[in-house]
C-alpha cells in the first residue's frame, strides 16, 4: 500500500491541499480520501467510482485535481451529482 498527498491539479489556485486530501494505492485501485472520507477510487480496470454520495466544494476541489491527474474526463458539480454511488 502507498499513500501520498494530493496535490492541487492545475485548474486549482491553491498551492497545496495541507495533508486534508490523500491518495491511497492499494490491491490495484487507486483511492481518494478527503478530510476522513474515501469518496471516489479508480477501481483495478481503470473505471471511475463514487463511492461516496454527498458534496462539498472543497472535496469538489479534490476530486476534480485527482481525476485531472489519472486523465479522467468530467468534473465539477453536475457531473458528480450525475454518476451513481456505489453501494458496498
Amino acid at each position: 500500500m502507498r499513500i501520498y498527498e494530493l496535490t492541487p491539479g492545475g485548474y486549482d489556485r491553491a498551492k497545496s491541499f495541507y495533508g486534508k486530501a490523500k491518495v491511497i494505492e492499494t490491491d490495484g485501485e487507486t483511492l481518494l480520501q478527503s478530510y476522513d472520507t474515501i469518496v471516489c477510487k479508480i477501481d483495478k480496470s481503470g473505471k471511475f467510482v463514487r463511492m461516496w454520495s454527498g458534496y462539498s466544494a472543497t472535496t469538489m476541489r479534490h476530486i476534480n485535481s485527482f481525476i485531472e491527474m489519472f486523465g479522467i474526463e468530467g468534473g465539477g458539480k453536475k457531473w458528480w451529482d450525475a454518476l451513481p454511488t456505489a453501494i458496498f
